[in-house]
């Protein structure tokens, strides 16, 4: 009886048009994000292999000259674009892409494309995750908010429910009929994007690209199917299809429009994090505190390079400096970094109530586009910022210092430029990522089930109102 209540719900979109033409406009839309997407990650994935290249040759080709200048012109290292940026650019946009590595300080990422964007940018890209977070949505309402009231209207209901057919079975088919309505549409807009993935990914990463747009197409599977619920839920409750559609609509404004923003400044006030202002003068103190210690215990004076620090030991001084700021880096980004993460973690677990706010984060994650991916990078750059450090100071420490008075006229060349590596960083494989979105996975699942269990209760309470 289900499948013919689907297959008879299916054939009725198809007839009304609506399946035709709002379906249409947005696979319009997806396949257009998809190769603006497609386009941008070839561009910025050729202009960052490039840059990476030649910034790694200019660092080679320097002439002789003092180790410690060496160090403080340092390196760049670029973000690479992740595969999966061409469906979801998620934080990118706006944290950045290129992390200085000079000596003595661990710096920020900068150049993010958002400071040279238009007013627009504000209300986020046209990107395939955004048209399905916002519009997929909306599309689902616009199918199947008259599925139950709009028969109610009709008196189709009343005889349908008086030939002894099961509420859970008429939800049944029509969630089967919505389902498959949102299929045609998306599972050949799921297919050209795992070709474009597939054409777009490295030989070496085109596997885990494909996994991760698996469970990233899983995600957006479950996402949407709460809202089929949700929205069968809401016609059955509603007497009339325009009661439906506005408290549909209201719902789709409030998740769409008002909600992130307000659980964003809800998360920002429950873990606040510093200013950048507040944040650089409590490092400087610290960095201060340590070196002062660290000099002490070393040189029995916290005087930066006076008589008491000799030449013959300025090598030693520069590397005893730098090794006892890693810590200290490492507290204070650190904390700064848990804090966005804590205020991550309160907008995912308010998707339980809203799932927009879980399906942007397990989005952008499957995609490599979240915070848990750019932290992965700074923190490969700054282990890097050291590595190039410390081999500058341990050439210092083997023969500038020995050389005493003479320490600044001691030169090294290519032998030493060149062992310093290129920096390469890969992104994180489809496991690492499932298991820092295991949570979104969660609530987005728990949201389809308590979607369900709304429809079911709401379909069952249909008798009194058909």
């Amino acid at each position: 009886m289900w499948r013919w209540i689907a297959n008879r719900e299916f054939t009725e979109r198809l007839r009304d048009g609506r399946l035709l033409w709002a379906g249409g406009l947005v696979l319009v839309l997806l396949f257009t994000a998809l190769g603006v997407g497609w386009a941008h990650q070839r561009e910025a994935r050729a202009e960052q292999q490039a840059a990476q290249a030649l910034d790694y040759r200019d660092w080679l080709a320097q002439d002789r000259r003092h180790p410690h200048d060496a160090a403080h012109q340092g390196m760049h290292a670029f973000k690479p674009e992740a595969p999966l940026a061409m469906v979801d650019a998620g934080i990118n946009p706006y944290i950045g892409s290129t992390v200085w590595l000079q000596a003595h300080r661990q710096s920020e990422v900068k150049f993010n494309p958002a400071q040279d964007a238009t007013g627009l940018q504000r209300f986020g890209n046209l990107s395939v995750g955004w048209i399905l977070q916002v519009l997929g949505p909306l599309l689902v309402i616009v199918l199947g908010f008259n599925a139950f009231a709009g028969e109610r209207e009709q008196g189709i209901l009343r005889q349908t429910l008086s030939l002894g057919v099961s509420p859970l079975r008429l939800l049944a088919g029509k969630a089967l009929a919505l389902a498959a309505s949102l299929a045609v549409l998306l599972v050949p807009a799921a297919l050209v994007a795992a070709l474009a993935v597939g054409l777009g990914a490295a030989p070496g990463e085109r596997a885990d690209a494909l996994l991760r747009l698996s469970a990233w197409s899983l995600g957006y599977a479950v996402y949407l199917g709460a809202f089929v619920f949700v929205v069968l839920g809401v016609s059955a409750l509603c007497a009339t299809s325009r009661a439906a559609i506005t408290v549909l609509l209201a719902l789709w404004v409030a998740q769409a429009v008002m909600a992130p923003r307000v659980l964003s400044e809800a998360a920002r006030a429950a873990y606040p994090s510093p200013t950048r202002l507040e944040f650089n003068q409590a490092l400087q103190a610290e960095l201060k505190q340590v070196s002062d210690r660290t000099w002490l215990q070393a040189f029995g004076t916290t005087e930066r390079w006076g008589r008491d620090v000799p030449l013959r030991q300025w090598g030693i001084a520069l590397r005893l400096d730098d090794q006892a700021s890693y810590p200290v880096y490492d507290r204070h980004y650190g904390r700064l970094w848990d804090t966005w993460e804590r205020q991550q973690r309160l907008q995912e677990w308010s998707g339980l109530l809203l799932p927009l706010l879980a399906m942007r984060s397990y989005s952008m994650g499957m995609a490599g586009t979240d915070f848990a991916h750019h932290r992965s990078f700074t923190t490969a750059a700054e282990l890097h910022r050291r590595r190039l450090q410390d081999l500058m100071s341990e050439d210092l420490v083997a023969h500038a210092d020995p050389l005493g008075d003479r320490h600044f006229a001691y030169q090294s060349g290519p032998e030493l430029w060149a062992k310093v590596p290129p920096f390469v960083h890969r992104t994180p494989r489809v496991g690492w990522a499932l298991r820092h979105q295991l949570r979104s996975l969660a609530v987005l699942c728990a949201g389809l089930l308590l979607a369900a269990a709304f429809a079911a209760v709401a379909v069952r309470r249909q008798r009194a109102l058909a």
